[in-house]
């Protein structure tokens, strides 16, 4: 058997997500089932300080040979380093991985993956100049639940997808359960329902349409500001994507993906996240859409008063991972291939994400900062 490639990786950031994507990477991959690649975690950098990397790297049982950085700049001209995974707040991603391209540095960059397209298309323009991998973070995408949806859809188990529902909420009260300082609620970190949580409602309505190039012939937005804040509190889209088969009389598939803060999705735990609708029946998504705990196939014939059938399976993650460990695996075998992106999740559909959001925001007269929006490196 052929040695595993390993990827060595360096982490920007220090918060929840940095340390759930860390504690993955040092998991034993074979335990997941994985023989091909590994993972080696050999730096991280704070913005704070030294210290606060070290306390970093002792929270999650880093190796001793992982070292910690005061500063970004630090990590990315660290030898050692062959890609960085950024988890700093959106508003930041774009300086942050144009720092690791300039440096030479492949990267994964955390969902949302830019505050705007202009930002995404500048990164992608980057890395194909320097032939460096690039990737968005939407982990959904990598986990089992959602190869195995997409298997579904892709074999024609409920038939042509006609009609899509998505939604990511939160149940939260924005100014009694949030400090007023966290960055969901910070214009000058992009925050928001939109960017935060929207984004994985919109991510798996093109999951569920199997493409990545099919645009949305229709865009209708409504926003709900959050007072004094100049961020959404609720946002919905509704799409309209003209269908490629001709096997059906509908010409088009329609699909509404929407986020609240403030909205709870799932107050009585039975509420399907996701639903998923085609002639032949409908696959329904239970529990948070970033991490679904459950999915549900309901095989139904066409015809007034049908009833489906009605099969469950739970959602589980293996080796004890939390799930992130999928697209750093992608990622490496990826970069181990000398691709600078993946098929899974390409460019075009992290652009397609970033349109769609953007066109909501404009509708709404919602803009950031114009230092955040800004295409411009260094501003």
């Amino acid at each position: 058997m052929s040695t595993p490639f390993c990827l060595r990786w360096g982490i920007i950031a220090t918060g929840r997500i940095a340390e759930s994507f860390a504690k993955d990477l040092i998991l034993d991959p074979t335990a997941r089932g994985v023989q091909d690649v590994r993972h080696s975690l050999v730096g991280v950098a704070s913005s704070r300080s030294e210290d606060s990397a070290r306390g970093f790297l002792s929270k999650i049982g880093a190796p001793s040979l992982c070292r910690a950085h005061g500063n970004y700049e630090a990590l990315v001209t660290d030898p050692d380093v062959d890609v960085v995974y950024i988890a700093t707040p959106h508003s930041h991603h774009f300086p942050n991985a144009m720092l690791c391209l300039e440096a030479g540095k492949h990267v994964v960059c955390e969902k949302a993956f830019t505050v705007n397209a202009k930002q995404a298309q500048k990164l992608f323009d980057t890395a194909r100049e320097r032939n460096l991998f690039l990737m968005e973070g939407m982990w959904t995408r990598f986990l089992p639940v959602g190869v195995k949806v997409r298997q579904l859809v892709r074999d024609g188990a409920i038939g042509p997808v006609t009609r899509i529902f998505a939604d990511n909420s939160l149940g939260m009260h924005p100014k009694n359960d949030l400090p007023p300082d966290d960055r969901l609620v910070r214009r000058e970190l992009a925050g928001g329902a939109l960017l935060d949580l929207g984004v994985y409602s919109i991510h798996w309505i093109f999951q569920a349409l199997q493409t990545t190039v099919l645009q949305p012939t229709v865009i209708s937005s409504l926003v709900v500001p959050l007072k004094d804040h100049q961020v959404d509190e609720t946002t919905t889209i509704i799409m309209s994507f003209r269908r490629e088969d001709t096997e059906t009389s509908s010409p088009s598939t329609h699909a509404i993906a929407t986020c609240s803060l403030r909205t709870e999705g799932n107050p009585g735990g039975q509420t399907p996240a996701i639903r998923i609708q085609g002639d032949q029946g409908e696959i329904q998504i239970y529990g948070p859409v970033w991490r679904p705990s459950k999915y549900c196939v309901i095989k139904r014939e066409p015809g007034f008063g049908n009833v489906g059938e009605s099969t469950e399976f739970t959602c589980e993650t293996e080796g004890g991972a939390y799930g992130l460990c999928y697209e750093a695996d992608e990622a490496a075998r990826c970069i181990r291939d000398g691709l600078i992106e993946s098929s899974t999740m390409p460019w075009t559909l992290t652009l397609q994400v970033m349109e769609v959001m953007d066109t909501a925001r404009k509708s709404a007269g919602l803009e950031f900062l114009a230092d955040i929006e800004s295409a411009n490196y260094p501003n």
